[in-house]
């Protein structure tokens, strides 16, 4: 019996970063399905990665100096993580990290077999290096990188995924039941990285035309962002029901797809909505609108927040994607 392709993918970043580059690794498993897929990534990104089957263990990443997702560990730890990827002995490994800048050299240490990537400099591009693309969608990004190496990709390939599991629905429907949900928007005032959130006040703006399209107007945001919502919150003069830190991922999931809409930053959340064709309003800051939006344009709408924009033109929008849904 054939000993089976020992295959890792390196993205060591959150929550929309990772669902952004699963189209790619859900791709790469199809190509090869008897190969043992493994992922590598941040700690808190665990739970996220074993809700997908085509992933065979997910491996979980120390840090390293440069990377700013997490505190750099003692060159010891470091070292003893080299060690253990080295005996791992992957037969391919994958740099989906970002343009390499910092880490392809890192990755070379693990000595895979064969090792490919982006790498950032058009002269060092090769067979097994892709000069990093910066005008494409990040989805196609990780995609353009598969057929670097020879495979064949589809447009049906694009599809970024978010399973839902029975566990979630029960939980999802303990909450509902709890806090009275019936036809119901989200607004997501967090983002990470708090020069990348949209004012409040505009916000407030969308989220009183939604109640007053008869929606009830759902807060969510991480255990940190639990302020910032509760801000939100006194700033509006309707009812509002505050999940902020009331949901882990799974029921978070659920929450978005059964929503009416979600009106969001670009963040993980935005992501989740594409996933679960959740019509969103998604205002981006990061000056990237075109490689961090959703794609389906349809069921999506993505503003770029740098530029000054007519909240009553919004109104429109919404109007439009309500009667989508």
């Amino acid at each position: 019996m054939p000993v089976p392709l020992k295959i890792a993918v390196f993205r060591a970043l959150q929550l929309g970063d990772l669902l952004c580059a699963l189209p790619a690794v859900a791709h790469l498993k199809r190509c090869f399905p008897d190969s043992i897929l493994y992922m590598i990534g941040l700690p808190h990104m665990k739970s996220l990665v074993e809700r997908y089957d085509f992933i065979d263990e997910f491996i979980v990443f120390p840090g390293y100096a440069g990377l700013p997702e997490l505190p750099t560990p003692d060159l010891a730890e470091i070292d003893r993580f080299v060690q253990e990827m080295q005996k791992r002995d992957f037969d391919l490994l994958l740099q989906m990290h970002g343009s390499g800048t910092i880490v392809n050299d890192f990755l070379k240490l693990w000595e895979a077999k064969r090792l490919i990537g982006f790498c950032p400099d058009r002269r060092n591009a090769n067979k097994d290096w892709l000069h990093y693309p910066d005008d494409l969608h990040e989805v196609d990004r990780h995609l353009a990188l598969l057929e670097h190496m020879g495979l064949k990709v589809e447009s049906t390939d694009r599809r970024i995924l978010f399973p839902l599991k029975f566990s979630d629905w029960e939980g999802f429907h303990v909450l509902e039941r709890q806090v009275n949900l019936r036809h119901y928007a989200i607004v997501h005032v967090g983002s990470r990285n708090v020069d990348r959130q949209w004012p409040l006040s505009n916000f407030k703006y969308l989220a009183e035309y939604l109640h007053h399209r008869g929606l009830q107007i759902v807060l969510t945001g991480t255990v940190a962002e639990e302020n910032l919502v509760d801000e939100m919150e006194q700033l509006l003069e309707i009812p509002v029901i505050n999940l902020a830190g009331k949901t882990d991922l799974g029921v978070l999931g659920c929450l978005v797809r059964n929503a009416a809409m979600l009106v969001c930053n670009c963040t993980g959340i935005s992501h989740v909505a594409a996933a679960l064709e959740t019509c969103s309003i998604v205002i981006s800051l990061d000056g990237e609108p075109n490689r961090w939006g959703p794609i389906n344009k349809s069921l999506h709408t993505t503003y770029n927040g740098r530029e000054e924009l007519d909240l009553v033109d919004m109104e429109a929008v919404i109007d439009r994607m309500l009667q989508v849904h």
